[in-house]
């Protein structure tokens, strides 16, 4: 017997809205990429982010074709990806502003230096910095592989996007040896 909320099969089908919908159900952290392009700096809100390989360390996320970002990245060949953490939904609402806003880094809140090549913003759960590995375009998006070249890592749990808003990790941990913290 199914659950509530647990999925009845039924005819498979496939169009825009079920596609949207089924893309939804998907959870993921928050990020922010960012990068020096020839006109200044770009950045952008991403959630689709994922780890692909350890040896080398790669990382690839997926940005709106056409994006000023994606442009930044090319020209600088490196760029900073920065995880949020639960409490930073307003970042990833500032970065994710149309691209023609170019406010993004105006009156942050945040130290914004550079490091490494790429605007980086201070207080943000975790930073990698990375060399542009691979640039593939892949329907609407750009799949940008990223080389890890160096990190920085906070302690504080990540924001969440799902069902189209922001959620909180909470619960109980399991560390490696199955032991509940």
């Amino acid at each position: 017997m199914a659950e509530a909320g647990h999925l009845r099969l039924a005819e498979p089908s496939l169009s825009d809205a079920s596609c949207r919908t089924y893309f939804r159900k998907l959870a993921s952290g928050v990020a922010v990429v960012t990068a020096c392009g020839d006109s200044g700096w770009a950045g952008t809100t991403v959630s689709t982010l994922t780890s692909v390989s350890l040896s080398p360390p790669i990382v690839l996320c997926c940005v709106a074709g056409g994006s000023r970002t994606v442009a930044a990245v090319r020209h600088a060949g490196r760029f900073a990806v920065h995880l949020l953490a639960e409490d930073q939904s307003y970042l990833a609402d500032r970065f994710s502003r149309p691209p023609s806003d170019g406010s993004r880094f105006e009156d942050l809140g945040h130290g914004v230096r550079l490091i490494r090549g790429a605007p980086t913003i201070a207080g943000t759960l975790a930073v990698g910095w990375c060399d542009l590995h691979a640039v593939e375009e892949v329907g609407d998006h750009v799949v940008v592989y990223g080389r890890l070249a160096a990190v920085c890592v906070g302690d504080t749990h990540p924001l969440l996007w799902h069902e189209r808003s922001y959620h909180l990790l909470r619960g109980r941990r399991t560390t490696p040896l199955g032991i509940r913290s």
